[in-house]
């Protein structure tokens, strides 16, 4: 429950968290935020408690906060390409076809985009009584509108320095969280994992890192910020009747500390579940097996239903490397994931010894020093042909991994010939978790299924991908050819086996 905060110094305490929690700010000086653009957003000129479920009821102030809520990329625009995500964003549930036509009406000057004077007189619509946008966004502009000191409807950058003063620009993001639990309360933490990952989504604009995204976009193509990944999955597995009360949670991801950060995947899928068995050793294969499938198995409610994510992971660093990542506290760039550029390298190096090995940090970990990598060699070494077509190694790397440990999932499923007597559906969803500096972790899905019993050990499958997600990533540029995109969605060809 959403603890209410009467007075305005608390509200300012807690929006500077929230600040400083979204930018992720490191140990570095101040004057390094200095490059960041203006923030474009007039602000809200008097302090309102919510907003109005009823069409044209609005106050001027509540439609520009609303109108900045879904404008994720301050262009003072919705393109028709967002147009169906921003009334989602506003709680607004129509069919396609409704929400084409409102576009059309709405869009007056026919410039493919409704502006906020175009936006407002949408709002009056009746088919947008049920907004309900989010009490956050009133929270950020009030923050706005505290620091944009000239009132000129932008913050430059002698009003960003205050803002990072505010915040110490070398206080790290989980030191602010327990912070505030101490000084606040228990009761407003319980509900800022929310908040956060709301305002992470709608203020990226101001802290990331080009090359990053860049690199994300072309080698991950559909990759989805964690937050909104734990929602689709929520929300679609909500219609089949999972609940946290009848469904037990198990993760099979990389044990690096990367992939246990408060509000990255891992952590919000156990604390929406209330719980989460481990699989995973290194690179996301589930080297707990069999047996520690069944012991998970065992752990089901009565006639109940298991969920099962698994990923490999890659990191991207500010140069745009896919496979390298600079880790909180280090000033070298690290390998990520260590194990699958590890177990690539000593392939590599075996292959051909004048070709030199790929150098994505400062790691030394091509000994094979126990047996988890062994094995990851070992189930990676005939999954490498086409690697010299496709679009850099360690992406193709990455997506073989995935390869590798769906097959495992599957095995532990299918082999486990007790499943149905304990749960009556599995559902299992898998992908790639790619690890950022700042601006959040992403996940790129890769398949989301449920199984049923049917009378086969597997069960009767029922893929959710594209209720959840849309369309699968078309991948033939990234791995080098449609025959390796094709290989790699295909259960039945090539198969990982321990």
């Amino acid at each position: 429950m959403r603890a209410t905060i009467k007075s305005d110094a608390m509200q300012s305490v807690c929006l500077a968290l929230q600040l400083g929690l979204l930018l992720q700010l490191q140990a570095s000086p101040v004057s390094s935020f200095l490059h960041h653009p203006l923030v474009r957003v007039k602000p809200a000129t008097s302090r309102t408690v919510g907003f109005s479920s009823t069409a044209g009821a609005f106050s001027e102030e509540e439609l520009e906060t609303a109108f900045f809520s879904i404008d994720v990329k301050a262009t003072g625009s919705i393109p028709r390409s967002s147009f169906a995500d921003a009334l989602a964003d506003l709680g607004v549930e129509l069919p396609k076809y409704q929400k084409n036509d409102l576009f059309d009406k709405y869009d007056a000057d026919a410039g493919g985009s409704i502006d906020l004077d175009e936006f407002k007189s949408l709002m009056a619509d009746p088919k947008m009584s049920g907004v309900k946008p989010s009490r956050n966004v009133k929270y950020a502009m009030d923050m706005f509108k505290k620091y944009d000191a000239d009132g000129s409807g932008e913050i430059d950058r002698a009003e960003f320095r205050e803002i990072a003063k505010e915040i110490q620009a070398d206080a790290r993001r989980r030191n602010l969280i327990s912070v505030a639990a101490a000084a606040i309360g228990a009761t407003i933490v319980a509900d800022y994992s929310q908040e956060y990952q709301w305002a992470q989504k709608n203020f990226r604009s101001l802290y990331i890192e080009p090359k990053a995204e860049e690199a994300q976009n072309v080698a991950f193509p559909t990759a989805l910020l964690s937050g909104d990944l734990d929602e689709a999955i929520a929300k679609t597995l909500s219609k089949r009747g999972f609940t946290p009360e009848n469904t037990i949670f198990a993760h099979s991801a990389c044990s690096d500390e990367v992939n246990n950060k408060d509000e990255q995947l891992v952590a919000l899928m156990v604390n929406r579940w209330q719980e989460g068995f481990s699989l995973g050793g290194l690179a996301g294969l589930p080297f707990a097996g069999k047996s520690g499938f069944r012991a998970f198995l065992h752990h089901v409610p009565d006639s109940g239903k298991l969920l099962v994510m698994f990923a490999p992971h890659v990191g991207i660093d500010d140069r745009g490397v896919v496979g390298a990542l600079q880790r909180d506290g280090q000033s070298k760039v690290s390998n990520a994931c260590g194990a699958a550029v590890g177990a690539y390298k000593a392939l590599m190096a075996k292959a051909s010894s004048d070709k030199p090995a790929v150098k994505l940090g400062d790691d030394k970990d091509t000994d094979l020093f126990d047996p988890q990598l062994n094995t990851i060699v070992g189930l990676l070494e005939p999954r490498l042909e086409g690697i010299d077509n496709a679009l850099d190694p360690i992406s193709f790397v990455t997506y073989q991994m995935y390869a590798i440990v769906r097959d495992l999932v599957d095995d532990c499923i299918a082999q486990t010939p007790d499943v149905w007597d304990f749960a009556n559906e599995v559902a299992v969803v898998g992908g790639i978790m790619i690890n950022r500096r700042i601006g959040g972790d992403f996940f790129q899905p890769l398949s989301f299924e449920t199984r049923v019993k049917d009378g086969s050990p597997g069960g009767n499958a029922i893929d959710l991908f594209e209720e959840a997600f849309g369309q699968k990533p078309d991948l033939a540029n990234v791995l080098g050819s449609k025959e390796a995109a094709s290989a790699l969605y295909d259960r039945s060809g090539k198969r990982a086996k321990l």
